[in-house]
């Protein structure tokens, strides 16, 4: 993918990443909310937009917009990259059921799993990753997290 092809779309992902954090509700009685930290990833990756497009615009750019690397020939880079593709929109449908702990632990073991990760490390990683992930985003920021009572704990 060439620079300016790119640059289009990562001010796509910018405006997408921006719209979806008006939908977050405010915290009464703070001055930042759950939107807070999307709209600054948009702003910052809108900036990243516009810094590939002009360059690329300023280069002239003259390489083929898009350009398949040699990995997509590669079945097991392409089984990888579905099972990738996979775990998040598993995510996005059951989180809201499962809560948020354990999709996001099937989610990060799964693809650590899929890249060659060895099981013991992967449960380990996934199971740090996710806690502190958990507490940075749920108690640190107050971003509202998927929750659900499932097996009798509050996960």
């Amino acid at each position: 993918m060439n620079d300016l092809t790119l640059g289009l779309v990562v001010l796509a992902g910018a405006v997408a990443i921006f719209l979806s954090a008006l939908q977050f509700s405010p915290i009464p009685g703070q001055a930042y909310g759950a939107e807070t930290m999307p709209k600054a990833i948009a702003l910052l990756t809108f900036g990243l937009g516009l810094y590939l497009v002009g360059r690329s615009l300023a280069a002239g750019e003259t390489r083929p917009a898009m350009v398949l690397a040699g990995w997509t020939r590669s079945p097991a880079s392409l089984l990888g990259l579905a099972a990738a593709i996979g775990l998040v929109l598993a995510y996005i449908l059951f989180s809201g059921t499962v809560g948020f702990l354990p999709m996001a632990f099937i989610v990060t073991a799964g693809l650590m799993l899929v890249l060659g990760v060895r099981p013991l490390t992967a449960i380990a990683v996934s199971l740090l990753a996710v806690v502190v992930i958990q507490q940075a985003f749920g108690r640190l920021l107050l971003v509202p997290l998927p929750r659900s009572a499932m097996l009798g704990f509050l996960w």
